[in-house]
């Protein structure tokens, strides 16, 4: 044990005093800010005002308001100008040529049938934001509305709004007899599975790296005369692990203060302007789903929904998961590392360790869409998808029972993978110049002391 520990103190002070880690730990939050401000504000600050023509929309709405002979001023209340669109109208059913000779940027044309859902033709010189196209759409589909309210129902548009009702849920769990806040609390299970994620593939990798290092240095032939090939996988291990948490937990300080300093010295018209939030096609799926799972939510209520979430539960199950994870696919990295001879023979066998990974994302996201999902009671179970299925099962709603067989599966799929692997890594430490293939790494498996 003492050996594990001088490896584990060697490999974490070797990497820690380096300039690269320094730099990384500390600049990175600061550039990562730094990018994600400056393209916001490019963003914002890149918007160029829009000038969109409406073409031939007259003839399809004709009822909206027909004591007014101008065009424009029967859509001026519908079509409000903001800072980056304008709108016009015309009826000169204009062609794509003579729209290229226009002042316009962007122009709409609204054929009769798009009353019926019929699509409408955008034609651009630059390609319009999201946010402009689905201002547009929304836009001309209230407008579409309007005139079939008024045409088939005889009815003022005010009072169809009045009239007009939109359903939303708020749902309850019959067990605790209080709000449920599954869809929500998945997304933020989800966040933590991110996290966990990003760790194992980041400092797996440099367990690889450094074993096929030292592998290629010949370091290892010295050390392994004194210290035993599994101690030695051990030490490296764990030292590179806690080097990762190490810079993790600092990452998370100064990402924090960095971000508060950035949000506070951003100017107040940035901070306030609607293109800071993305819509349509620009929303991630998960986010889409809490809007349209809470549509007009108040601000307490997703204070409700954070402090009923189990923050306690999650962090305890994340810190054995993010470990237990991190060990498990770590000891099969330092494996590969010793099989071979430099990082390009290693993509062979890189496959088997990243397909799991990666469809543990996609069993997250059936999960997120249906908490009761089959796929996600098996795989929450299964120890190289669990460490990220588990976060969002464990978000949702868990038994203990259940978080504590996935735990002593994923604690004995470890204890049992890191025997194979420091098996493989016993014998392939100190093997040059060959390839090996999975038939003989199972070889290297079954070799006895």
């Amino acid at each position: 044990m003492n050996k594990i520990w001088l490896i584990i103190k060697r490999e974490y002070l070797t990497r820690v005093k380096k300039k690269s880690f320094l730099i990384m730990t500390f600049l990175g939050p600061i550039l990562f800010a730094g990018l994600l401000a400056g393209a916001v504000f490019l963003t914002l600050s890149d918007q160029k005002e829009q000038e969109i023509l409406i073409d031939d929309i007259d003839q399809v709405i004709s009822r909206i308001d027909p004591s007014s002979n101008k065009i424009e001023s029967r859509f001026a209340d519908r079509f409000k100008p903001t800072e980056s669109a304008r709108f016009f109208f015309s009826n000169d059913d204009m062609s794509g040529e003579d729209f290229l000779e226009s002042p316009f940027t962007i122009m709409v044309k609204v054929p009769q049938e798009a009353v019926n859902s019929a699509p409408c033709e955008l034609y651009f010189k630059n390609a319009p934001s999201f946010e402009i196209k689905d201002r547009i759409a929304s836009e001309i589909e209230t407008a579409l509305e309007q005139s079939k309210v008024v045409d088939s129902l005889n009815l003022k548009y005010e009072d169809y709004k009045r009239i007009k009702v939109k359903l939303s849920f708020t749902e309850i769990n019959a067990e605790k007899m209080e709000k449920d806040y599954t869809s929500q609390r998945a997304l933020i299970g989800f966040a933590f599975a991110v996290v966990i994620y990003f760790f194992i593939f980041l400092y797996g990798v440099q367990v690889m790296r450094g074993v096929i290092e030292e592998k290629t240095n010949r370091i290892v032939e010295v050390i392994v005369s004194s210290v035993k090939p599994f101690q030695l996988m051990m030490g490296k291990v764990i030292g590179i692990g806690l080097v990762g948490l190490t810079q993790f937990l600092m990452w998370v300080i100064l990402s924090s203060v960095v971000s508060m300093v950035i949000l506070s010295s951003m100017p107040t018209q940035v901070m306030s302007s609607g293109s800071m939030v993305p819509t349509g096609p620009s929303m991630l799926n998960g986010a889409a789903q809490v809007q349209q799972s809470i549509p007009n939510a108040p601000d307490n209520e997703m204070l409700d929904m954070f402090l009923s979430f189990p923050w306690g539960t999650m962090i305890v199950v994340f810190i054995f998961f993010f470990v237990g994870g991190y060990l498990l696919y770590a000891s099969l990295f330092a494996a590969i590392g010793a099989a071979v001879d430099n990082e390009t023979d290693s993509q062979q066998f890189m496959m088997p360790i990243t397909i799991p990974l990666i469809f543990g994302f996609v069993i997250s996201e059936f999960l997120i869409a249906n908490p009761e999902s089959t796929a996600g009671q098996i795989f929450s179970l299964v120890p190289l998808t669990s460490p990220v299925v588990m976060m969002v099962k464990t978000a949702i709603g868990c038994p203990w029972w259940w978080m504590l067989l996935s735990i002593s599966i994923l604690c004995a799929t470890f204890i049992f993978m890191v025997w194979v692997a420091a098996k493989i890594y016993r014998v392939g430490i100190l093997m040059y110049g060959k390839k090996p293939t999975y038939r003989e790494l199972l070889k290297w498996v079954r070799y006895k002391n």
